[in-house]
């Protein structure tokens, strides 16, 4: 199967991403030159389908954050690395005597260049160095090189951004453009290629939906008909509900229509979904996380995956819930203390997460998005169990009594 990648980058470094990969054949190229980093957002709205996007640095990449956000293939930019900062002062001492002393150089991560002047055994000698914020300006990037040029005629600038070595050429500076290394370059696409790939096996695994329309109100009995549109999906009337038969990947799409996002917040409390290799499996996982939004009391939408962890869809924490207990410690907490598996998870990640080991009452209902009334009873659990401790008070501004302080007594790690 053949990868497209689009390439976001100078036209030279479109241009020498062809030569990189004449001998690929698994791998076509859909160009997008630019004249300025700047320049790539615009650039991404004209994208053509592909499978993932490389850019030539972090520059273009941070530009294009926000509209990145609503396109669904991986991206990812080629880091600027030792290789490529040795290759390039290699490059020069071919030409010329390399004296690091009369060289303003611009990076991307000044840490890199600390590195390779490390390595070289070069702390004597050190070049001026620019750090390229995501906010750079070019002509303060040239005001930087050719103010080093002025106070050293004999001064070279060394340039990450093709705009600005066009720019120092014009004013007659003495400039060398900083390498694309093919080795990197390879390493950084054959990534992209393969989580491509992945995302591709992901988005093709089955999916079911499944709404109770036990509670559905009269007026929006065509709700169904509008999931199935959005989800590309077979719909079927059943005894647990209404099945929507589709695709994660149809899902995820779906995720970035208002129109969807408008239904799902209507019937919120009423819609599930769950994946697996199988229809069955993919059924009981939705059943299982519509069981969960009503034990739970959370509106959802969440869909249950084959591994099954719990994801929430429309607000992303970006924190998976393991409805599953496999760790045998946690397996008996389940045992002793009755508490679900989604609630054992759950306290688990804010062990991991609290900054302190001590939390109260409210902190753990912040965490587990429960009244201050159901963390209690949680508390309550553990600490007849053993699982937690009281290990004080704190005291509150206002009047009343003090909050009591606690602590796990079980391994969060």
């Amino acid at each position: 199967m053949r990868t497209k990648v689009a390439i976001f980058g100078s036209e030279e470094f479109c241009q020498r991403a062809i030569q990189f990969t004449e001998q690929r054949s698994e791998i076509i190229l859909d160009l997008y030159p630019y004249t300025l980093p700047s320049e790539a957002p615009d650039l991404l709205k004209k994208l053509l389908p592909c499978d993932a996007i490389l850019f030539s640095g972090s520059l273009p990449y941070v530009a294009s954050t926000d509209v990145l956000q609503s396109i669904p293939v991986p991206a990812v930019y080629l880091k600027q690395d030792e290789t490529e900062i040795t290759t390039t002062l290699l490059a020069i001492s071919l030409k010329q005597p390399l004296e690091l002393e009369k060289m303003s150089i611009d990076v991307r991560e000044s840490i890199v260049l600390e590195n390779v002047l490390a390595d070289i055994k070069a702390s004597e000698q050190r070049p001026l160095i620019y750090q390229l914020e995501e906010d750079y300006v070019i002509d303060e990037l040239v005001q930087f090189h050719s103010s080093a040029y002025e106070k050293n005629p004999l001064n070279v600038a060394v340039t990450s951004v093709h705009a600005v070595h066009d720019r120092l050429i014009e004013l007659k500076i003495p400039v060398f453009k900083m390498i694309s290394v093919k080795s990197s370059f390879l390493k950084t696409i054959d990534r992209v290629c393969q989580e491509a790939l992945l995302q591709k096996s992901e988005t093709s695994k089955i999916a079911a939906g499944i709404l109770d329309d036990s509670k559905l109100k009269t007026e929006m009995n065509d709700v169904s008909e509008k999931l199935a549109h959005l989800l590309h999906a077979h719909c079927i009337h059943a005894e647990e509900g209404i099945l929507f038969y589709t695709t994660q990947g149809a899902i995820q799409s779906a995720l970035h229509m208002p129109e969807f996002q408008q239904v799902a917040t209507q019937v919120s409390g009423q819609l599930a979904f769950g994946s697996g290799r199988t229809l069955t499996s993919a059924k009981e996982n939705a059943l299982s996380a519509l069981r969960y939004m009503y034990t739970e009391q959370n509106e959802g939408p969440y869909l249950l995956d084959e591994k099954k962890e719990l994801h929430s869809l429309l607000q992303s924490t970006g924190v998976a819930i393991e409805l599953r207990v496999i760790e045998p410690l946690l397996a008996e907490i389940a045992e002793k203390t009755a508490l679900s598996p989604a609630v054992l998870s759950k306290l688990a990640t804010f062990g991991q997460s609290h900054q302190s080991t001590q939390f109260t009452a409210n902190d753990l209902a912040s965490h587990l998005g429960v009244s201050r009334r159901t963390a209690e009873r949680t508390i309550k659990k553990l600490l007849s169990s053993a699982y937690a401790n009281t290990v004080g008070e704190e005291m509150t501004y206002r009047q009343g009594r003090p909050r009591a302080v606690y602590e796990l007594t079980f391994p969060v790690y």
